[in-house]
């Protein structure tokens, strides 16, 4: 019942294709019955030969023979072609359906996950269920439905090589429902190495400069020769060391057993039971069933295998997607005033990031929020736009609770622009149209302006068109700033998100994009998280985050007065005495 159940899988992708599929397995079966008919002609060819039979007779049978062996290589070339172009739609079809739910899980599974091993759950689950649709409906299966039929035939030509050559049949089924079950363990076992070790490789290259900037190109090497001659050499050799001996055994079967029935053929062809030609047909047949048999075991395998493979990554399609609510709230004027009133958060199994923290942006003023590593400035501009739920309290935009928003609309009014720019293996005009997709040129040359990035675009011989490169390594950090600056303008957001968004800049490309930045933030509600004290002297407020709570809040001026921890996070940065830092 549960491979029943597990094969219904297969249709809810194939039934998209159904008439391809049924006109195919008709196809199929028209291939299965002329590979099942040649050997019966051989065998009457043979015998009308041998008792000389008049010519008409066996070139009419020779004619037969020839319209069948055309018409079985025509049906096998259709079949082939069909189900391939099936197999691949199909394919397609996956892979469209578990990205498509990916990219609308939380972002909390993306920061969980390697992005090798999600990329390798969905393609080799992509190929499993090729390989089922493919290899086995459209091509096994045809043989083996060759295969009963040769049975048939055998069995009203001579019962006893029919019981003979059955027996071997029955024999390596026996062979392969015992060995089946280790086999499809060890292959699982594989399965999941493979996928850490995409996850690894992925790992690897996309951080390829730290590896060589560190020169740790031998430390890696060896954590990545560890996995593959260690871990994955161990998986691969357990599951080859089943296939071959259970290989050795059905081999041992079917060599032993064709010498036994040859044997007893040729005995019963000497005692005239049977002709020549039944014993042509009897090799014949003999032949049909013996690549079926030894593609039992591996077909089996893969059919479980891919099973297994297709459920598993058809798990990730069990995951919650965010919450996008088609009836949520948008807002016809957007002005841009937040509240957080008694916001906690926790990531589970751990602490509190966030403790009952409440504060007001009033619309279009700047807010700064400081703090060491881990205390919680980057986790609470996240939750404004529901990258993560808030554990209790509730977040306010113009009043507005932001869970009773529509979840594009909400993210629509924000921009967000990172530390650690990334951007996507594309043009510059395309990795600006992800902040606004349908802008118009002028739009986009507006926005690359208002970011301080026209001139040095226009001065690329493709101009917008130019490749950035994997993750933007052909741009410095100063130009993949203010692309990414580009890019939030060109949304023409109310809210604007910075993180740490000078701190990796040196001091010539910070003051270009800090120029950028002060246009950007004009006009529009800013959060502005920071390290760097030096990016926050001129926000509306400045909240100082420890331990999850707000301990200090004021502007710049007020804090430096208090000498609290703000002062000494900024005499730490700066080293000057009160009286230079009040002035500067």
């Amino acid at each position: 019942m549960e491979f029943l159940k597990d094969i219904k899988i297969i249709w809810i992708y194939l039934k998209r294709y159904k008439k391809t599929f049924f006109g195919t397995t008709i196809l199929a079966f028209g291939f299965a019955l002329t590979s099942a008919i040649i050997p019966y002609i051989y065998g009457r060819l043979v015998d009308l030969v041998s008792n000389g039979s008049a010519s008409s007779l066996i070139f009419y049978l020779f004619g037969v023979w020839v319209v069948t062996s055309f018409l079985y290589v025509v049906f096998r070339w259709l079949v082939s072609l069909k189900g391939d172009f099936v197999a691949i739609d199909v394919m397609g079809d996956f892979v469209f359906e578990h990205f498509s739910h990916i990219v609308n899980l939380p972002l909390t599974f993306h920061k969980e996950k390697k992005v090798g091993e999600v990329f390798s759950r969905i393609t080799r689950g992509a190929e499993y269920l090729r390989d089922i649709i493919s290899s086995i409906l459209f091509w096994m299966a045809p043989q083996f439905l060759s295969v009963f039929i040769g049975f048939v035939i055998l069995f009203f030509i001579n019962w006893r090589l029919f019981l003979g050559t059955f027996a071997i049949f029955v024999l390596s089924v026996i062979v392969v429902v015992f060995r089946a079950p280790l086999l499809i363990k060890k292959q699982k076992i594989l399965n999941k190495e493979f996928d850490r070790a995409a996850g690894d490789l992925s790992d690897s290259l996309l951080n390829i400069q730290t590896i060589k900037s560190s020169g740790a190109e031998n430390f890696q090497g060896a954590k990545i020769y560890k996995l593959y001659k260690s871990d994955i050499n161990s998986a691969f050799k357990n599951v080859t060391r089943v296939w071959e001996n259970t290989d050795f055994v059905q081999e041992m079967i079917f060599s032993l057993g064709f010498v036994f029935l040859f044997s007893y053929a040729i005995f019963l062809l000497k005692i005239n039971v049977i002709s020549q030609g039944v014993l042509v047909m009897f090799l014949g047949y003999l032949n049909l069933i013996r690549m079926p048999l030894r593609m039992l075991l591996w077909q089996w395998l893969t059919v479980q295998r891919s099973l297994s493979g297709i459920k598993r990554t058809r798990e990730l399609l069990l995951l919650s997607r965010e919450n996008y609510k088609r009836k949520g709230r948008i807002l016809d004027k957007v002005k841009g005033r937040v509240e957080y009133k008694n916001v906690s958060f926790s990531y589970p199994r751990k602490n509190l990031i966030l403790n009952k923290i409440s504060f007001i942006v009033p619309a279009g003023k700047k807010i700064a929020l400081v703090g060491g590593s881990g205390e919680g400035k980057t986790t609470a501009a996240d939750l404004l736009s529901l990258y993560n739920i808030p554990d209790s309290g509730k977040i306010l935009i113009d009043g507005v609770d932001i869970r009773d928003f529509n979840l594009k609309f909400l993210r629509n009014i924000i921009a967000y622009v990172p530390q650690e720019i990334i951007l996507f293996n594309d043009t510059i005009r395309n990795n600006m149209l992800y902040g606004k997709p349908g802008a118009t040129e002028q739009e986009i040359v507006e926005a690359a302006k208002t970011a301080n990035i026209h001139n040095f675009i226009e001065s690329l011989p493709k101009k917008y068109n130019t490749l950035v490169g994997e993750r933007g390594v052909k741009l410095s950090t100063g130009q993949k700033q203010r692309l990414a600056i580009a890019r939030a303008v060109i949304r023409n957001p109310k809210i604007l998100v910075l993180d740490e968004a000078t701190s990796s800049l040196d001091v010539e490309s910070e003051k270009t994009v800090q120029e950028a930045l002060e246009r950007l933030v004009k006009g529009r509600t800013t959060f502005i998280i920071a390290h760097r004290l030096s990016t926050v002297r001129n926000a509306d407020e400045i909240l100082v985050l420890k331990e999850g709570k707000i301990i200090e809040r004021g502007d710049h001026e007020s804090l430096i007065e208090k000498k609290g921890i703000y002062y000494k996070f900024y005499t730490l940065q700066f080293r000057q005495s009160p009286s230079s830092l009040l002035q500067n």
